[in-house]
């Protein structure tokens, strides 16, 4: 049995001028080394003890000043059992530690003790002084613990910390990247922003080179970038302030070398006339394109029936960080919504509509819908209707449809790449930042009919049952002017039903890579009040040729 302990890391930013797209320093990057987990300091700290033989134990985790021997309290303490799992935070920036010195190195040690004996495995994290004039401190701690009391041998790894920044004038101010060495082939990338106006939006993208900046790559085509990690919209979109992504690169770059690598950070001003997309289908299946415009607000007099039917209108929403899931205790909950943080690191567009059997029939030829209307929602479409069955069951592995489903001549006709979402992306759409159980910010008041949902979505106690879905844009919109996410016919999404989600933090998630079932999300009329929360997640032998009278789609694009 072996026992890990994981740590890194401080990253300390120096405040210069700004500019719109920035180059770090160049440096090293090794990628033949092993992964770590990256924390802020108040983060938690997982802990995992056991035992083989089931033997009881307890575990305390404290921190100690190493200048004067105090003991810091209250981080952990006195925790028992045969197997203890979880996480506890030190929030080293706590009132009640105030007192401490704002430049020192602090051990951390997890006791593990049970009748056959103690052990005590430590780790080291040193705090860097906070700039007297900018209060730029960024610090960046991870500690991942495993241990059980038959420990043969700790390993300690090395820490060796490489920092890189550049300065210079305009919106993105100093960039810097750090790789933990030799624990991590992980690239935590720290920039600053400042915008001239303060609530001014930007697209951020990120770049990286291995020759000086000669040629570059996006990071996020060569691995995985984690979002900072912000809960709100404004502090996720805008860029004002100090942010920091980590960048875990794919296997591309597991036998990287260099010492010329760079990182650049872009700021994108977003556009406030492209608010919404506009697509002009009016021309039918034997037009050769269909011409996108953009509307910077609703027109005057409201989307008339025109948006419902002879052309297709989409809506901007900003990449952030929310809750999936549903916390207990909400009426109607699943035992498969476990509450997760996900980041979401692209902004996307999300149709303001369903699609509807009109605009369904002018880009497809047909009208397959059981309950006819023209503004009426379209369903008996299947998953392989709208991506296609051969190229478009390639989710997750790629993203490609076939030429002549739905998505495929949508996308030959506008140059775009229009597709269903991922499960992570529609709920966060459908919310438009309410943690609610409804995105009108209300909750159920019964799990059958509620009067809160009424206000929002066709359902069966209010009109299904007796004709079904309803005219897109019937009921009320979410904060982000988005029609019907609760009720009028389920939604199909990319994912591969997963019965219960991690309750882990996750960034652009997937879904599963492969599965019997494609999610389905928001209710339907044919359902009762439970069935339409925002958190709801079923499956209902939904695979993808298969089609529903109260299952239809909503047309996204990730920028």
């Amino acid at each position: 049995m072996k026992k890990a302990i994981l740590l890194a890391v401080v990253a300390l930013l120096s405040l210069a001028a700004f500019c719109d797209e920035c180059w770090s320093e160049a440096g090293s990057f090794d990628g033949s080394e092993l992964t770590t987990i990256v924390l802020k300091p108040t983060d938690p700290i997982s802990y995992s003890s056991a035992l083989s033989d089931g033997a009881p134990v307890s575990l305390t985790i404290e921190a100690v000043d190493e200048s004067d021997e105090t003991i810091v309290a209250g981080i952990f303490s006195n925790a028992s059992g045969t197997a203890l799992e979880g996480t506890t935070v030190w929030n080293y920036y706590a009132p009640e530690y105030s007192h401490l010195p704002k430049s020192d190195t602090y051990e951390i040690t997890e006791t593990v003790t049970s009748s056959r004996g103690s052990e005590a495995f430590s780790c080291t994290v040193t705090i860097l002084p906070e700039p007297a004039l900018f209060a730029l401190l960024s610090l960046v701690c991870a500690l991942f613990l495993r241990g059980r009391v038959k420990v043969t041998a700790v390993f300690l790894a090395l820490l060796c910390v490489s920092t890189f920044s550049a300065k210079a004038d305009g919106a993105v101010g100093s960039v810097s990247f750090l790789q933990i060495k030799p624990c991590s082939k992980n690239v935590i990338i720290n920039y600053t922003m400042t915008p001239a106006n303060a609530d001014a939006l930007y697209d951020m993208k990120f770049y990286g080179s291995v020759d000086n900046g000669a040629t570059t790559f996006e990071l996020r085509e060569k691995g995985t970038l984690q979002g900072a990690l912000y809960p709100s919209l404004n502090e996720t979109f805008c860029g004002a302030g100090n942010h920091k992504v980590i960048w875990i690169p794919d296997e591309s770059f597991h036998s990287v070398k260099t010492d010329a690598f760079k990182v650049k950070v872009q700021a994108e001003a977003f556009d406030s006339s492209k608010t919404y997309m506009v697509i002009d289908i009016s021309g039918g299946i034997d037009a050769e394109s269909y011409p996108v415009s953009y509307l910077s607000d609703v027109p005057e007099g409201g989307w008339t029936e025109e948006y419902k039917t002879l052309k297709l209108v989409l809506r901007a929403i900003p990449a952030g960080t929310y809750i999936m899931g549903s916390p207990e205790g909400e009426v109607g909950r699943a035992a498969n919504e476990i509450e997760h943080k996900v980041t979401l690191t692209r902004p996307f567009y999300a149709g303001v509509f369903e699609v509807t059997q009109k605009q369904y029939e002018l880009v497809m030829g047909i009208n397959p819908a059981e309950y006819e209307g023209y503004t009426r929602p379209v369903e008996k479409v299947s998953y392989d209707d709208i991506r296609g069955s051969e190229k478009g069951a390639g989710w997750p592995a790629n993203n490609a449809v076939d030429e002549n489903s739905f998505m495929g001549v949508l996308r030959a006709k506008t140059g775009l790449a229009f597709d269903l979402p991922t499960e992570g992306q529609w709920e966060f759409a459908c919310r438009g930042l309410t943690t609610t159980a409804l995105n009108n910010g209300k909750n159920l008041t019964g799990t059958d009919a509620c009067p809160n949902l009424g206000e929002v979505a066709r359902y069966w106690n209010n009109g299904g049952k007796s004709s079904a879905h309803y005219a897109v844009g019937g009921y009320d919109p979410n904060p982000w002017g988005l029609y019907d996410m609760h009720g009028n016919v389920y939604e199909w999404c990319l994912d591969w039903y997963k019965e219960y989600l991690d309750s882990d933090s996750v960034t652009d998630p997937k879904g599963e890579t492969s599965g019997n079932y494609r999610a389905i999300r928001g209710g339907s009329w044919n359902d009762n009040a439970q069935y339409c929360r925002s958190a709801t997640r079923r499956y209902r032998s939904c695979t993808p040729s298969k089609s529903y009278n109260d299952l239809g789609f909503r047309v996204f694009l990730t920028k």
